[in-house]
């Protein structure tokens, strides 16, 4: 007896709680691909930011190369123009001009000779 009433029970409550079920389904796949179809369309970070990255390796790169050439630390000027690319790009050549200045200065030649 116990077992036909919890069946009868149980085949009463199932209509009540299964068209919930689907309705609460229907809206999750639909927010999923509503998420899906957003993260589609979001940029990778190589295309929004990858022209900046190349301006900005170059910058490091022609430090280290100045650098390199005239005696100082590559590395550390590499990250100098890596980091903070405009403002020590002015310093190197606010340097470039005081080293010009000074070879033209100590040794008598032509301070365009590089």
């Amino acid at each position: 007896m116990a077992k036909s009433l919890a069946s009868v029970l149980l085949l009463l409550l199932l209509p009540i709680f299964v068209p919930n079920a689907v309705v609460a389904d229907e809206q999750t796949d639909r927010r999923i691909a509503e998420l899906e179809r957003r993260i589609e369309n979001l940029p990778t970070p190589i295309q929004a930011h990858g022209p900046d990255g190349a301006a900005l390796f170059l910058f490091g790169a022609f430090c280290a190369l100045w650098a390199q050439n005239t005696g100082r630390s590559a590395w550390l000027w590499f990250f100098l123009g890596l980091f903070f690319n405009v403002i020590t790009v002015i310093v190197l050549l606010m340097k470039i001009s005081g080293d010009r200045t000074r070879r033209g200065l100590k040794g008598g030649g032509n301070f365009l000779d590089v």
